[in-house]
């Protein structure tokens, strides 16, 4: 990844600090979240509840412990904090090896989801803090990239070993081990610097329009559910399923990649409403259509539009955030979107009838809808920013070639 890093100002220790504490962590989610198939006993009507229960629960409580973390950011040592969410992590999964019924695996999910969501702000927030604004995009497609790696990597070898569940629990313990690196590496201090009030963030116009926008693709996200339910539970749908989940994943680490570079040479706008776009797209193709093909093109469009969403989400609320409230900002730009995500999820999956033509339809137009916003939003990285990157950039086109004509004259 040398030609991402070239010129970068952040120091490479530090780079790295960022990106295996962020990896780790939502690596760890991300493989925790998609495997909970594994977690509770199946063909029973108690296992179907208690595991869509414990879903829930889980992202209540990394709403309900992000919160908590951006409270307590400000006043307790940002290292020492991460280093808590770490351990907690590591042995709030241990015990789900061991008791492993369905009603201790909610018990389990909750405390899984409290470990992660404390550190949640902080980790966002470092990043944001290590990195100079026309950078921030960079670092972001880099820890995103890092981070589906891992997940490819894991999805891989649980599927070549054939993990159950205590196998699948060992490797998030690895994952999530991998963080403590960082603190090897780095520091891992934050601005200090009192930290706003909660109504001067809730009432910044400018960051409530990119807020607004992650908050209606999230209700899309959420909608998901109920569109999946009119999807045909047929061998050829779970295979299109199946064959789409690594593409899927390599497409999140293409485009979140090339989002972070357009981020940081046109601004933060543009990235996000193509990927708003892209997710509109998949919406429609599956309506319009319904077959295992164009199925897995869905998986495919809405993977992108994630990387996306995901890179340049990283880099808003860092951009915006006052010193000494990213933490704030970071709780307020995932967290409030999460909580809408969850209600709508929570709806859906007590299974409403429906028809999936209109239902895609009716998709596609919220997805276009969060596009509105965004038209009257500033842009985060400022107009100077983008013009000073051009002009050093064409300097040093101009330098080669000037070097590369007195060589040939040498010659």
């Amino acid at each position: 990844m040398n030609f991402l890093t070239k010129g970068m100002t952040v120091p490479r220790g530090k780079l790295l600090a960022v990106t295996l504490l962020f990896s780790s962590s939502f690596a760890w989610f991300f493989v925790f979240y998609a495997n909970r198939d594994l977690y509770y006993s199946s063909g029973t009507t108690s296992a179907s509840f208690l595991s869509n229960v414990g879903f829930i629960a889980l992202l209540v409580s990394v709403a309900v412990s992000a919160f908590l973390g951006s409270f307590i950011a400000g006043k307790v040592d940002r290292r020492k904090l991460l280093f808590l969410s770490l351990v907690s992590g590591v042995l709030f999964t241990v015990p789900m090896i061991f008791l492993n019924s369905n009603e201790f695996m909610v018990i389990w999910e909750v405390m899984a989801g409290l470990s992660f969501g404390v550190g949640f702000p902080s980790c966002q927030a470092f990043l944001a803090d290590a990195t100079a604004p026309d950078e921030r995009g960079r670092v972001a497609g880099i820890v995103i990239t890092v981070t589906f790696v891992l997940v490819i990597f894991s999805t891989i070898l649980r599927s070549v070993l054939d993990l159950g569940l205590a196998g699948l629990l060992l490797l998030t313990i690895g994952l999530k081990s991998i963080g403590f690196l960082s603190f090897k590496l780095d520091p891992i201090s934050r601005v200090e610097k009192e930290a706003k009030p909660w109504r001067a963030i809730l009432s910044y116009r400018d960051f409530n329009r990119y807020l607004l926008a992650f908050c209606v693709f999230m209700i899309a996200a959420g909608l998901v559910s109920l569109l999946w339910q009119a999807i045909p539970n047929t061998p050829p749908y779970d295979a299109a399923w199946n064959a789409a989940q690594v593409p899927r994943n390599l497409g999140i680490i293409v485009f979140a990649m090339i989002a972070g570079l357009m981020a940081d040479r046109l601004g933060r706008k543009k990235p996000i409403i193509v990927g708003l776009v892209l997710l509109g797209a998949a919406y429609a193709i599956v309506g319009l259509m319904t077959t295992p093909e164009t199925f897995f093109v869905n998986l495919l469009l809405s993977g992108f539009a994630w990387g996306i969403i995901l890179a340049v989400y990283l880099i808003v609320p860092g951009d915006l955030a006052f010193p000494g409230s990213t933490e704030r900002f970071y709780t307020v730009g995932w967290v409030f979107p999460l909580i809408l995500y969850i209600g709508v999820y929570g709806a859906g999956i007590v299974g409403l009838p429906l028809r999936i033509d209109v239902f895609s339809t009716a998709l596609t137009m919220i997805v276009i809808a969060a596009v509105l916003p965004l038209l009257s939003a500033v842009e985060t990285l400022s107009e100077g920013r983008i013009r000073e990157r051009e002009l050093r950039e064409h300097a040093e086109k101009v330098s080669k070639l000037v070097q590369e004509s007195q060589e040939a004259d040498e010659k």
